[in-house]
């Protein structure tokens, strides 16, 4: 007949070696979870800096078309004339916000003169 203290032994370093396995594969889990994390990090650090690079390109060669230094192929035309378009839209608006700013300070002007002028209460 078997010894139930040995049994339980049994048990208990059966359990023990199974918790520790189980640990071993959660381990390793989290460590690809934390490697996948850095590298998505890592991509979007790479993608954000590409887009800076094409928005940089894409402005000096716009500065460069705008001066007649350069001519687009005619592929490109629809760029070109979607660009002109905001560029003007752009300039309008700010026409307008100067226009908005001359007229604010005109009104502080005659504001102000208005203060100074006015009989002090007492």
């Amino acid at each position: 007949m078997p010894d139930p203290r040995q049994e339980t032994m049994k048990q208990i370093q059966e359990a023990w070696e199974a918790a520790q396995t189980q640990l071993a594969e959660l381990r390793e889990q989290v460590d690809l979870s934390a490697k996948m994390a850095q590298a998505k990090v890592t991509s979007n650090f790479l993608e954000r800096d590409l887009e800076r690079a094409y928005k940089e390109l894409g402005e000096a060669v716009w500065a460069q078309v705008s001066r007649g230094r350069l001519q687009l192929p005619k592929e490109l035309g629809t760029v070109l004339k979607a660009l002109e378009v905001v560029t003007k839209k752009i300039q309008e608006q700010n026409a307008s916000i100067n226009d908005l700013l001359s007229e604010g300070a005109e009104v502080a002007s005659r504001l102000k003169g208005k203060l100074a002028t006015a009989p002090k209460k007492r």
